[in-house]
């Protein structure tokens, strides 16, 4: 089994929850990106993104995630949405570990991103379901040329961290 395991993908693709999951049934330590940021920083992303800009976060973002992997441990990584997209970050994960994009239809996205409340996440807090499902088809198109360059590519709406353990093996 490799020794880090990134999960990329789209906001709401379950990156977290499969993470969580893949993580206890293989023994690695379960790490979500985002939540590392709150930490360094003292506050929420959206809070981040708000008074410092898209582009500090970005920065921030990218110095977190080396700062894991200069550590050395195994683990299952949650990334955030948008961190395969900047600053080369698709390529460092590769050369340090298994990447798995998570490919969910927008539409499945949507009904699980409304399901759980849009208050956390700025930049779809104001939408509506078709709005939504709009938004994330325009993300897909935008990030997919980042996504690809995963290891592992997962296209389903149910996927499950055996499916994500079998094609690790």
């Amino acid at each position: 089994m490799v020794q880090r395991i990134f999960l990329i993908g789209l906001p709401g693709s379950g990156k977290s929850t499969l993470g969580r999951a893949l993580s206890e049934k293989i023994g690695y330590q379960f790490i979500d990106l985002d939540e590392e940021i709150v930490k360094r920083e003292g506050k929420r992303i959206p809070d981040i993104i708000e008074f410092n800009g898209e582009g500090n976060f970005r920065i921030i973002e990218n110095e977190v995630l080396h700062a894991l992997c200069a550590l050395g441990d195994s683990f299952v990584m949650a990334t955030g949405g948008g961190a395969p997209c900047f600053h080369f970050n698709m390529d460092f994960m590769n050369s340090q570990g298994a990447t798995v994009y998570l490919d969910v239809s927008p539409g499945d996205i949507a009904l699980r991103l409304l399901d759980e409340g849009l208050e956390n996440r700025p930049l779809i807090k104001s939408y509506d379901q078709m709005d939504l499902i709009q938004e994330m088809r325009e993300l897909k198109e935008k990030r997919e040329q980042f996504y690809n360059q995963a290891k592992i590519k997962l296209s389903d709406n149910q996927i499950t961290a055996d499916t994500i353990i079998a094609q690790l093996s």
